[in-house]
């Protein structure tokens, strides 16, 4: 597979960036508690406000709560985005392309996690990394906030109107998959309520299913779509 560009930082940046604002919140929560102890060299008496004191350490231990835990979010994102292009690197042909981290739409909050580009098809794949059984019950999935194949089939409109627009496959539409995939091996799926053929998949299922479409583009076809989106992503998104 032909690797056209990396995913992004912003991922790995947001982490870190929490990370340091819950250990700033639980400096914060040291130093208070500090002076609460008269035995403490950073005691200090406040008197009759001693409870006000108490009632300032839920604030930063709250902060801390809440920076740590969209710390793990954004970390295992990144982890899960970095999971999938390692899987499909290793197992797809040359004649794929695997676009990752963009951005087709000025101002549009969230990027693409990944697009494949192959004989098979265009393949729009948003990245999840939860463990654990998750159930999909029509629209609804448990313990996930929002429903990863909507995403995904938001993305993948996005992508057909770019390519559409261009002209590339003017004789026929384009051919295109949303795809939900779930990268961390150690989750559970159970899909048997889901809405008819939604593409939602374990990382160990998207190389089979991405190889056992129809063949439908040609190499000179990927190759000028893969350059159109590129493109598109340099003049909206950087």
């Amino acid at each position: 597979m032909k690797i056209l560009k990396l995913s992004g930082t912003y991922l790995k940046r947001k982490a870190y960036q929490h990370l340091i604002l819950g250990t700033l919140c639980l400096f914060v929560l040291v130093v208070i508690f500090l002076t609460t102890d008269p035995i403490l060299p950073l005691y200090i008496d406040l008197g009759r406000y001693d409870n006000t004191r108490a009632f300032a350490m839920i604030v930063p231990l709250i902060g801390m709560l809440i920076f740590y835990r969209l710390h793990r979010s954004y970390q295992k994102g990144f982890e899960g985005e970095k999971q999938v292009t390692k899987v499909l690197s290793s197992t797809l042909s040359d004649d794929y392309f695997l676009i990752n981290d963009v951005q087709l739409v000025a101002g549009k909050k969230g990027n693409i996690d990944h697009i494949v580009l192959g004989p098979t098809g265009i393949f729009v794949l948003e990245t999840k990394n939860y463990r654990g059984k998750i159930v999909c019950y029509e629209d609804s999935w448990t313990r996930i906030g929002q429903n990863p194949y909507k995403q995904a089939r938001r993305n993948a409109s996005t992508v057909y109107k770019v390519i559409k627009a261009s002209g590339i496959l003017a004789s026929k539409p384009p051919w295109i998959k949303a795809v939900a995939v779930f990268a961390n091996k150690k989750v559970e799926l159970d899909r048997r309520k889901a809405p008819s053929n939604p593409e939602v998949l374990k990382i160990d299922e998207l190389t089979n299913y991405i190889t056992q479409e129809t063949r439908c583009l040609s190499a000179q076809e990927i190759e000028l779509m893969s350059k159109e989106i590129l493109n598109v992503h340099a003049n909206v998104g950087g």
